[in-house]
């Protein structure tokens, strides 16, 4: 018997649920400001929960982000929570969407 060994299937499995619960956590945005910042982002929604990363897609040509973006959450019932609210980023409302 071999103690402590892991086979190949196995870390598949904790990658496959370290994923799933990444995103859980996750929030889509859209109709964000194009002036808005990655930072102007994180600031605003750090207020509902400790904001591990935002993603803001650029778009070539106009050399701005594309309007909407993705951020993860430090937990599943912050993103829940978040995902219920109206948020004005910049004087703009956002609409938000928690991925399930």
């Amino acid at each position: 018997m071999v103690v402590g060994s892991a086979s190949a299937d196995d870390c598949a499995v904790k990658a496959l649920t370290s994923l799933a619960a990444k995103w859980r956590k996750r929030i889509f945005i859209g109709c964000i400001p194009i002036e808005s910042t990655v930072d102007n982002v994180q600031l605003h929604f750090s207020q509902f929960s400790y904001v591990l990363d935002v993603y803001l897609p650029k778009d070539e040509r106009k050399m701005c982000h594309r309007g909407f973006g993705f951020m993860t959450l430090s937990d599943e019932i912050s993103a829940e929570y978040t995902s219920q609210k109206v948020h004005r980023i910049r004087g703009q409302t956002c609409v938000c969407y928690h991925e399930i």
